[in-house]
């Protein structure tokens, strides 16, 4: 206790300004694992097929968020060493290049999807889901709106460099009740179902994307509002310097995503309730997930600006102090998921099978918890500081040498 006392006298605005970043992002995150929560826990009064077909029709889109990502850290990184110096014109015109960018992005990413919408969901199932007519129509119904997701990624981004992260949360706040709502409507109501499920998720993100269009660009009250007409000044030098930064920590996350997609594809091979356990396992662990991934916020953010103000000192102590935060956090949850796993479980399902499952993965998974706050927030510490190949490499040797064979191992 003395320890941490001094810890807090000694490092006391270092911490709040750790907190006041975090903990917006944090929240904004709990506001998506909410979203995920109750997502699934409507479809699952459809029944267990309906959950996977949910989780069957959301894999294919964990391959592209890569693409956006590459965008988004070459934002954050570019953004928060502006917001760092103040240096407003160069942190907007890094929001504009990125908007530029990201419009044909999402627009070929969406028709390559739709093209192939067949053959990319035969190849995770490999014909273990039964009723592959509701996955497809819920990958078509969430398909529509991935401009909107393309573009709140680069909001999300912009807006936490400056520690601006409050905003995120409040557009995901507004997003879960407007699923909820939109959800009912169209799953029970109009008894559209698991598609139904899917028509809400874009909606929900469509409203997302408004709400961030008018605070950028018809508000004038944030750092990195702009106008309109900017968005016809395209800087190929910027645009450059985005993609140089953010394309390691593309192909790190598209070896991440690929990786956990093989790892999927293993999960489904076990059977319809094997695998919406495991589904209901993942939302359960994002409650600590996003504690870890809020942390990393913060240590992406803080970093970036001090070695935009030329202190690379206190970049290295800022990252530290942020990641043994995360860390005490975060094995507190893993407490709690081995403790009373079925408080968050119960939540989920009544299947007695499925619940059962799910309970052991969380208590599993509740084991890496503080591992799991090291890497995350010292990946976050160095995609601030524009070091993104350091973690494409960890992440590669984590996915393909560790975790995909011995996965394949227990399953055999």
């Amino acid at each position: 206790m003395k320890k941490l006392l001094l810890l807090w006298n000694k490092n006391k605005v270092i911490i709040l300004s750790i907190m006041t970043i975090a903990f917006p992002a944090i929240a904004d995150l709990f506001a998506q694992t909410l979203l995920g929560f109750f997502d699934m826990r409507m479809v699952s009064v459809l029944g267990n097929e309906a959950i996977s077909a949910v989780g069957v029709g959301n894999a294919p889109f964990q391959i592209i968020i890569p693409v956006f990502y590459a965008i988004s850290i070459g934002t954050t990184a570019l953004v928060s060493r502006a917001y760092g110096i103040n240096d407003s014109k160069n942190g907007k015109d890094v929001l504009i290049q990125s908007l530029i960018l990201s419009l044909p992005v999402a627009v070929i990413v969406t028709v390559v999807m739709f093209i192939f919408s067949d053959g990319i969901l035969n190849l995770i199932v490999r014909g273990n889901i039964n009723n592959l007519s509701l996955a497809k129509g819920y990958y078509l119904a969430t398909l529509v709106g991935v401009p909107f997701l393309c573009f709140n990624t680069i909001f999300y981004a912009a807006f936490r460099s400056i520690s601006k992260a409050n905003i995120p949360m409040i557009s995901n706040i507004i997003s879960i009740f407007t699923n909820i709502f939109f959800n009912y409507i169209f799953i029970f109501v109009l008894d559209m179902g698991v598609v139904g499920a899917g028509i809400a998720t874009t909606i929900s993100r469509g409203l997302a994307t408004l709400l961030f269009v008018y605070l950028t660009f018809f508000s004038t009250k944030y750092w990195i509002s702009i106008k309109w007409k900017n968005l016809r000044e395209i800087n190929k030098n910027l645009i450059k310097r985005i993609l140089v930064i953010g394309f390691p920590a593309a192909i790190e996350q598209g070896i991440l995503k690929i990786g956990m997609l093989f790892f999927e594809m293993m999960v489904i091979s076990l059977g319809i309730i094997p695998y919406a356990a495991h589904k209901i396992a993942l939302n359960a662990e994002a409650f600590s997930y996003n504690m870890g991934f809020g942390f990393a916020v913060a240590g992406t953010a803080l970093v970036g600006q001090q070695l935009g103000r030329k202190m690379p000192l206190e970049a290295k102590r800022d990252g530290l102090l942020t990641t043994y935060i995360a860390v005490v956090v975060m094995s507190l949850m893993g407490l709690l998921f081995f403790i009373a796993p079925q408080i968050i479980i119960n939540g989920f399902t009544k299947d007695l099978e499925v619940k059962s499952l799910s309970i052991m993965a969380l208590r599993i998974v509740s084991i890496c918890q503080p591992f799991q706050a090291i890497s995350m927030v010292l990946s976050g510490c160095l995609r601030g500081a524009g070091d993104t190949k350091p973690v494409l490499w960890i992440t590669l040797i984590g996915i393909y040498v560790i975790r995909l064979p011995i996965t394949y191992v227990f399953l055999n």
